[in-house]
């Protein structure tokens, strides 16, 4: 069984949704999600059905043949108009009728009369072949007289039904995205506003925050990409680089001669970013013998593994479960808690995330744990060139599946977000980080486990005797 929403738009009369419920209860689909919210849309309805796949096509089919589902969210141009159109019975209809010969939807009708021989008509226009504008406003012209409006977006000139082509057609620019992208982002972005709304949120305070992502992450793209890069020394063979991008996670690089091992890989959308950086860093980049540690498998963590193809993938079990799960397009382990799947699923789309491909091969480095648990368990060993590190699996508060990474000699534990330097963000960090928490209502899937695996990391810190540099998933590297 595979799970589809349909973004459908209805006309607004009786009978409309139950005509839809007819025919997916015909191919035998099961309606698991409905999104209507007067308050963002007024025709638009969010339908997500759980059939076989061949039954959802079948369903698509005839949705579109009913004319449910038309939306094309290439680049339609919005139009607002006024129209003086004498006051006697019948005046509109010659407008209407040029207007239905070049197949234009009316998403916005005002008219007053005002003590005048005339009414002013206001229009708003969705007109999807752009070369029609001219024609289709001349022919209007030779019978009445006809003024563009400049208008405020104030929600109130457009029906909202546009707020959602005029949303999507801004982040599918940001982001270059394809007409399929922009309606799966309009899907998620409006998956979220219902799970919020239904806790007393604003649903366009929700869409503002959307946009608000993605407009910081695609403004920190190519000239914007300011991280912050520091070099300590770790032994006499091994040097560390800390890098900290404006958006995503933490990576951190171990260097010795001719290896590089990286704790973390962060956003896919700065790869170009980052492999200018790695470049910098290591001449020989690319014969360098690669290793990647992943703390979880959250977006941001694990963006760049399909990027460094020559790289050996070091996890545990759970976490190598849900790459695969990710490959095969199955809800990975943050998605399959309800507030966290439309956040995860905007931050595929906003950092072009691609999967890695189930062939290549994984390190598994945990012996045998428990499905669940509830301490930070240790499940194995980990070397580079010198060193080594003690491997613990988290009870999955942040995440299912996550792991810390702690060495003895030197004194050095990598988090993930198990841990997170808050305090030491700096102010642009701090806005970022501040936006996923609003959409999610918390980073963590668990609070209470996510609380106690940080008490059960320090009590670690503190038996192994302390004074070890904590390298977090977020934020400066920290000395206890």
């Amino acid at each position: 069984m595979k799970t589809h929403t349909y973004l459908t738009t209805m006309p607004d009369k009786p009978g409309a949704f139950m005509a839809a419920s007819k025919i997916i209860m015909h191919h035998g689909g099961n309606i698991i999600r409905v999104s209507y919210n007067k308050a963002v849309d007024v025709r638009m309805l969010f339908i997500e059905v759980q059939a076989e796949e061949e039954q959802l096509l079948k369903i698509e089919n005839e949705l579109k043949e009913i004319g449910y589902i038309n939306r094309d969210f290439g680049n339609p141009q919005i139009i607002v108009i006024n129209i003086k159109i004498t006051d006697k019975p019948g005046a509109l209809l010659p407008v209407l009728e040029i207007l239905s010969s070049y197949k234009v939807n009316i998403s916005y009708l005002n008219s007053f009369q005002d003590n005048k021989d005339y009414q002013d008509f206001k229009m708003g226009l969705y007109i999807d072949d752009t070369k029609d504008i001219k024609e289709i406003l001349d022919e209007i012209s030779k019978i009445y007289p006809v003024e563009i409006i400049n208008y405020e977006d104030n929600g109130t000139v457009l029906d909202n039904t546009i707020f959602y082509i005029r949303f999507g057609n801004e982040i599918q620019k940001l982001f270059n995205l394809d007409n399929r992208q922009t309606v799966l982002l309009i899907k998620e972005s409006n998956r979220i506003m219902q799970l919020l709304a239904d806790r007393g949120e604003d649903p366009k305070e929700v869409f503002s925050q959307v946009l608000h992502l993605a407009r910081f992450i695609s403004s920190h793209k190519g000239k914007g990409f300011n991280a912050d890069i520091n070099l300590q020394k770790l032994t006499d063979n091994i040097s560390m680089y800390t890098i900290e991008p404006p958006c995503g996670s933490n990576i951190f690089i171990l260097h010795s001669k001719k290896k590089l091992l990286f704790i973390d890989t962060g956003f896919a959308i700065y790869a170009k970013e980052m492999m200018d950086i790695f470049l910098n860093l290591f001449p020989d980049f690319q014969n360098m013998e690669k290793s990647i540690l992943l703390t979880h498998a959250d977006i941001d963590h694990c963006g760049l593994l399909s990027v460094l193809k020559d790289a050996k993938i070091i996890v545990n079990k759970k976490t190598a479960m849900g790459l695969h799960n990710q490959s095969d397009g199955i809800a990975d382990y943050r998605e399959q808690n309800k507030y966290c799947l439309g956040y995860s699923r905007l931050s595929r789309i906003f950092s072009g995330y691609t999967p890695i491909n189930n062939s290549r091969f994984l390190e598994i480095i945990d012996k045998a744990t428990p499905e669940n648990h509830d301490d930070l368990l240790y499940i194995g060993d980990v070397s580079f060139e010198d060193i080594t590190f003690k491997v613990y699996e988290g009870s999955g508060g942040h995440v299912y599946g996550e792991v810390i990474f702690l060495c003895e000699n030197p004194k050095i534990v990598f988090t993930g977000d198990i841990y997170v330097n808050i305090k030491g963000f700096s102010n642009e960090r701090r806005e970022f980080n501040s936006i996923a928490p609003y959409l999610m209502t918390s980073v963590d899937v668990n609070r209470d486990k996510a609380n106690e695996m940080r008490k059960q990391l320090m009590t670690l810190i503190e038996n192994k005797g302390g004074g070890f540099m904590i390298c977090g998933g977020h934020g400066p590297v920290k000395q206890l």
